[in-house]
């Protein structure tokens, strides 16, 4: 499944032009960074916090299957990545401010 949703993902990308690739590739970026972030959420149990990071998600990114595919992908990986590294979870305030960061990148990256 990852390999199919990366393949079509990068023939999307070698059909558009540099500069919609570009903005394609921050697009993935800042998704997959939420679902880091979520990852660790679910681990930690910040119930408050996933509940934002899915309410950003709705809020800018459009309806595409893909879209959700690849943030559950990336969360399913940040959690086992998570457990596996044995990691202890971050601090409140250090975790709300890289959520604040990567939503204000969302937002960034979905008005263009």
């Amino acid at each position: 499944m990852k390999t199919l949703l990366l393949s079509s993902l990068l023939f999307l990308a070698v059909l558009m032009p540099a500069s919609a690739a570009e903005t394609d590739d921050a697009r993935l970026q800042a998704i997959a960074r939420m679902g880091e972030l979520n990852g660790i959420a679910l681990q930690c149990r910040y119930l408050d916090q996933m509940r934002r990071i899915k309410q950003v998600l709705i809020s800018h990114l459009p309806k595409q299957r893909a879209l959700g595919e690849w943030f559950e992908k990336t969360t399913q990986d940040s959690f086992m990545n998570f457990m596996q590294q044995n990691r202890e979870c971050p601090g409140l305030i250090e975790y709300e401010r890289e959520l604040d960061q990567a939503s204000k990148r969302i937002a960034e990256v979905f008005a263009q």
